[in-house]
């Protein structure tokens, strides 16, 4: 059986990755500039791909979680770790946007995207290392 708070944290993070996308579908303006490194191309090409945006996680991201989460409980330390990374980079990714730091223009809409990003990775790094250490006694 899965384990629930992964479950949880996974969902949650691409329930918020969906909000993020769609947020940043409505902001072309902010693309993704993690440590001032910037893609070149246009916002709706950088999400189709893969890439993330300045407010949203690459939609690889959420899937991964989620079949990681489902692949929980069954004693396999690998679901949780993945977890765990998924969420730290959700959080390192947040942190090192000039969108995030409100050095970009940006709507209401795109400034909750920054708390959003910030819970769900949270709350997937610690079901992922709260998992992992279930995971190790077992």
């Amino acid at each position: 059986m899965a384990d629930r708070a992964m479950l949880a944290a996974g969902s949650f993070f691409a329930a918020a990755t969906t909000f993020t996308t769609a947020v940043a579908l409505r902001q072309p303006l902010l693309p993704d500039e993690p440590f001032g490194i910037r893609f070149p191309g246009r916002v709706p090409v950088h999400l189709a791909l893969g890439l993330g945006s300045g407010v949203a996680a690459p939609w690889p991201m959420p899937v991964i979680a989620l079949i990681a989460a489902a692949r929980s409980g069954t004693g396999d330390r690998w679901p949780a770790r993945t977890c765990a990374v998924l969420g730290a980079v959700v959080l390192v990714g947040t942190i090192a946007e000039p969108a995030s730091w409100g050095l970009r223009p940006r709507s209401p809409a795109a400034r909750a995207t920054v708390a959003l990003n910030l819970l769900s990775g949270a709350a997937l790094f610690l079901a992922g290392t709260r998992g992992d250490a279930g995971a190790a006694v077992r």
